[in-house]
């Protein structure tokens, strides 16, 4: 018989209100103690709880109380083999097939199993086996401070924290350590510090249908700050008949977690007084002092002085402390280079000393070779801190003008940042600032270097990376600076200094020195000239001094068979920027025009005449300029005039065309052409070939680009027609006619401008490859 009854399915959990804000308690606290204390245990329901994944299953513990609703699957083995879903009744019976009713709901599972198993005696070899299929539903009532209160549905497995997270949570003003389970009449008061601090097992008590969960506010309260491992604000157990509610200070503690440290904490009780003001009291006896609700307990240490210690920091690969009674000397420490990081500082390493009659610490320079090499040594007092330092370190100093540290530059300290200590570090770089010199000329890394006592040249110039390889190595000059104070002996003066002198390049430098290495000579400069076209070795050629235009022809193995040397473009860097600057001047003084005409009261510009000023200013601007200059580059030529063979200078270009067989029209024609070269043809004939003239050419000003680059004017007029011989390689040019300028002042120079573009276009399409 399956008895099963409807299965009621729990209502979902509310997300839980996690309070992001502090609670008015928590403010009070947090600006009492001064410093933020939050409200302890509330995170307990700060995740979401499902009720419906707490079903546990088939077997469980013996002890576990049946009810009504329950359903069980009982399996019988031996004389009698079946198996059956059973539910207990509204009655607490149990009805299972030809067994009487069995009364089950009160009955623990073991019980019932005795029960049953009493029922199959009388059958031969026949046990019953019973696990737990469905859990009943049960309704409890949830009430005062939480987040959802209300009737929830639950199962009998879910305990009280499963309900409380289920009604989204206790709010902060809520109690969590009086809080009160009804049922059948009797108060049962539920403490979850139990379960927080000691995992007592008394919060897991299992809930029935019709218990209700009753929330008061919130208790006194106590707080615990400083150096414990849980400062929190918490609340006290209340015993009811009493007024005053207090727990010692060694109580307080327990809660919090203890203290972080054993040894140097102080104690200190902040209690309100009766007069609204608060007292303040160092506690000696943590096991005798009673802290009473609203108190602080607050716990804090001195810095703890170390005692019998010497410190290691900076770049090192044993930075750490040392036994004050163990390593008595600096060498007993800096024993090998083993000791020191990549990237050391070898010039200067610092000790960093308190003297206690004065209570203040002062810097000891020292030379970490020297220590090495058995030439300097020290002994160390306690507390002593021995510093090195990193190359990029000291650049950082130097490269950084403010006080303030590069993150990725600080000094290391065990693992603390030097900069926690700011002061220590604008002292230390004035320090460093003050025992440096200036290394300047032909050496690797210029700069300045804080150096030790006893740093000689010689340490210096190793340090920088050596000389470069135009270095004058026996003229370096070392300028000593001495302050008013001096004596006569130690007035400023120069030495010049022999680097191969073995003993004179050990010479010892002072803080302040400024060393210069002279260069043996000027560093000449890299000087290029580029070849390219008809010639058989084109490319990019170095320069010497008096290098001309044929040297250049013939290192690059002389003109090709195909060559026309009559039409070489030959560019050179200084015309390149005078031709961009007079192009930007002349688009700059166009656009002032512009601005003029346009503020004129008679006859303003159109909106299509002030497009063609901006446009052509644009290209003025844009145009890559090709500083072209006309040169003689046939070989014969300059060997019978060598007053014809120009000097080259750095970035000059030389580009050898092949020899044309055409003369080309370009400009302001209906077909810009290569036109085939006939030694009768006049300009006009040409450009009737590229069909004439367009209606924005300007006639008067055609001419032809010879080879050579020069020009030279045609008259085209039918009436005053000049015939002018066009050699192969020419280019007749009609530029465009300036009449639609004519509205800004100076129009005629812009005639001029015209003709340069149309030419600068005519050789950057020569040289374009």
């Amino acid at each position: 018989q399956n008895n099963a009854e409807k299965k009621v399915t729990p209502e979902p959990p509310p997300p839980v209100k996690k309070e992001t804000h502090q609670s008015a308690l928590e403010e009070l606290y947090s600006l009492r103690a001064g410093e933020k204390l939050e409200q302890y245990g509330y995170d307990l329901f700060s995740s979401k709880t499902d009720t419906n994944n707490n079903k546990p299953l088939g077997a469980v513990q013996d002890n576990f109380i049946l009810g009504v609703g329950d359903e069980l699957f009982i399996t019988f083995s031996g004389q009698r083999s079946d198996q059956d879903y059973y539910t207990i009744s509204p009655t607490g019976t149990l009805a299972i097939k030809d067994f009487p009713p069995i009364s089950a709901a009160g009955r623990s599972m073991s019980q019932l199993r005795t029960a049953i198993n009493l029922h199959t005696q009388s059958m031969h070899n026949t046990k019953a086996y019973i696990a737990l299929s469905t859990i009943r539903q049960i309704n409890v009532l949830v009430v005062g401070h939480v987040h959802s209160p209300g009737r929830k549905t639950i199962n009998a497995f879910h305990n009280i924290i499963d309900l409380l997270s289920l009604a989204g949570g206790i709010k902060k003003e809520g109690t969590l350590r009086s809080i009160k389970l009804v049922r059948n009449g009797r108060n049962t008061v539920i403490d979850l510090y139990d379960l927080l601090m000691n995992g007592a097992p008394k919060t897991d008590l299992y809930l029935k249908d019709g218990d209700r969960i009753i929330i008061p506010p919130i208790g006194p309260t106590i707080a615990v700050s400083g150096k414990v491992k849980r400062p929190a604000i918490y609340e006290l157990k209340q015993t009811y008949g009493r007024k005053d509610i207090a727990i010692n200070a060694s109580q307080a503690l327990e809660m919090a977690g203890g203290t972080l440290s054993h040894n140097g904490n102080r104690y200190t009780a902040i209690k309100p007084a009766s007069d609204g003001k608060e007292t303040v009291k160092n506690i000696s006896n943590i096991s005798k002092e009673i802290v009473t609700q609203d108190s602080i307990l607050n716990i804090s240490r001195g810095d703890g002085k170390k005692e019998g210690q010497i410190s290691l920091i900076g770049h090192t690969t044993q930075s750490g402390l040392y036994d004050a009674e163990t390593y008595k000397t600096l060498s007993s420490i800096l024993q090998n280079d083993v000791i020191l990081a990549d990237d050391i500082y070898p010039l200067i390493g610092i000790i960093k000393r308190h003297t206690k009659s004065s209570l203040s610490y002062h810097f000891i320079n020292f030379s970490i070779r020297s220590v090495f090499d058995n030439k300097f040594d020290i002994r160390l007092q306690e507390g002593d801190t021995i510093i090195l330092l990193s190359k990029r370190y000291i650049s950082n100093i130097y490269r950084n003008n403010s006080d303030s540290t590069s993150s990725n530059e600080n000094i290391l300290i065990s693992g603390i940042i030097f900069k926690d200590d700011p002061e220590d570090e604008r002292a230390l770089k004035k320090y460093l600032k003050e025992h440096s010199v200036k290394l300047r000329g032909a050496i690797q890394t210029p700069g300045y270097y804080p150096i030790a006592l006893g740093t000689t040249l010689n340490d210096l110039v190793a340090a920088s990376g050596g000389f470069t390889n135009n270095a004058n190595e026996q003229v370096i000059e070392i300028t000593s600076l001495f302050s008013e104070n001096t004596n006569e002996n130690n007035k400023d003066k120069r030495t010049i200094i022999d680097f191969s002198d073995p003993i004179l390049k050990n010479t010892t430098l002072n803080p302040g020195d400024s060393v210069r290495v002279n260069q043996k000579i000027a560093k000449p400069e890299e000087r290029t000239a580029v070849i390219i076209g008809e010639v058989r070795y084109p490319g990019t050629y170095d320069l010497l001094d008096g290098d001309k235009i044929s040297t250049l022809i013939e290192r690059a193995g002389g003109l090709t068979g195909d060559s026309y040397a009559a039409g070489a473009i030959f560019s050179r860097e200084s015309a390149r920027k005078a031709e961009e600057i007079r192009y930007r001047s002349a688009a700059q003084n166009m656009q002032q025009r512009l601005a003029a005409a346009i503020e004129r009261d008679k006859n303003p510009p159109s909106a299509e005449q002030i497009a063609l000023v901006e446009n052509l200013s644009k290209e003025l601007t844009t145009i890559e300029a090709l500083g072209r200059i006309t040169i003689e580059s046939d070989p014969s030529l300059l060997k019978a005039h060598p007053e014809r063979d120009m000097l080259l200078e750095d970035g000059d270009r030389l580009y050898i065309p092949k020899r044309p067989l055409s003369v080309r029209v370009h400009g302001e024609v209906f077909s810009p052409a290569y036109l085939q070269f006939r030694e009768n043809k006049a300009p006009l004939d040409y450009i009737h070939e590229a069909g004439g003239f367009t209606y924005h050419a300007d006639k008067d000003r055609t001419f032809v680009l010879l080879p050579d680059g020069s020009a030279q004017p045609v008259q085209v007029n039918s009436w005053n027609h000049r015939p002018v011989f066009v050699p192969p390689g020419s280019t007749v040019i009609v530029p465009r006619d300036p009449k639609p300028f004519d509205f800004i002042e100076s129009a005629k120079e812009i005639g001029q401008i015209l003709s340069n573009l149309a030419v600068t276009a005519v050789f950057i399409d020569d040289i374009k490859d």
